[in-house]
Parts: C-alpha cells; sequence; structure tokens
C-alpha cells in the first residue's frame, strides 16, 4: 500500500472522528484588509472538515515593564483542515480572505482565512481569525 493511500485513509478517519460541517463562503477582491462581497465565480460549498480552535497565553515581546512584571494575554490560534478530495474544481480552493463557517458549533461562529493553503499529506491547512458577529 502506497504512502498517499495510507494518508488519505488516516485523513477519512480523522475526519469522522474530528470533522465538522463547515460553510466556505468565497470572497471577491478579498484580502486582510478589504472584502469586495461574495465572488459569483467561486460558489460557497459546505464540506466536513477538522476545525481546531486553540486557546493559549502569550506575552508582548519586548523591553517589559518598569516593575519587572509580564502581562500575559489569552491568544487564540484557529486552524482548519480540508481534504483534498472536498475540493471538487480547482475554483473551489479557499483564498485568503474566504469566510469559514461553523455550521456544527452554537450560533455558527465565522472565521477569516488568514494564510494560503499549505499542504498537510492529503489535507489542505489554513489559518483563520474570528469574525466578529453584526449585531
Amino acid at each position: 500500500m502506497s504512502w498517499a493511500r495510507l494518508d488519505a485513509l488516516a485523513g477519512r478517519a480523522s475526519n469522522r472522528l474530528f470533522g465538522e460541517l463547515v460553510r466556505v463562503e468565497p470572497q471577491a477582491n478579498s484580502s486582510r484588509i478589504v472584502v469586495g462581497g461574495a465572488d459569483p465565480d467561486r460558489p460557497a460549498f459546505e464540506a466536513r472538515a477538522t476545525l481546531d480552535i486553540t486557546d493559549h497565553s502569550d506575552h508582548a515581546r519586548g523591553e517589559g515593564t518598569r516593575t519587572g512584571s509580564r502581562q500575559d494575554v489569552v491568544v487564540q490560534e484557529v486552524a482548519l483542515l480540508i481534504e483534498a478530495s472536498s475540493i471538487v474544481a480547482p475554483n473551489e480552493m479557499p483564498k485568503i480572505g474566504d469566510y469559514v463557517v461553523a455550521l456544527d458549533r452554537p450560533g455558527a461562529p465565522k472565521f477569516k482565512i488568514a494564510t494560503p493553503a499549505g499542504q498537510n499529506g492529503g489535507r489542505f491547512l489554513f489559518m483563520l481569525v474570528p469574525v466578529a458577529p453584526v449585531v
């Protein structure tokens, strides 16, 4: 059995255990700063993917404070792993600025893709940032 076949089997097993339903909403003229609205050339699609939200404590880099104390903040890292087989057409590949909605989570939180796809075996890895809900 080839390594690629084993990796694909492991990815599907991981999706069955840890995956959840997400909707990818492509955005036109997207960047980290400007969003141009939904992209008519790339339809939204739903896929089962692994969404990992990790909170950890971090501190500011630099000289510190006069008292020698250190201010820690809680930082959230959000990673999305989508199996390559979930992306059927080349124009479905999520890009920076596209939205990802976690449909299985309470309130369906929305995230924005902050980094381009990296390859992790038979899966694509994206780093996301939370999008504040519209009130």
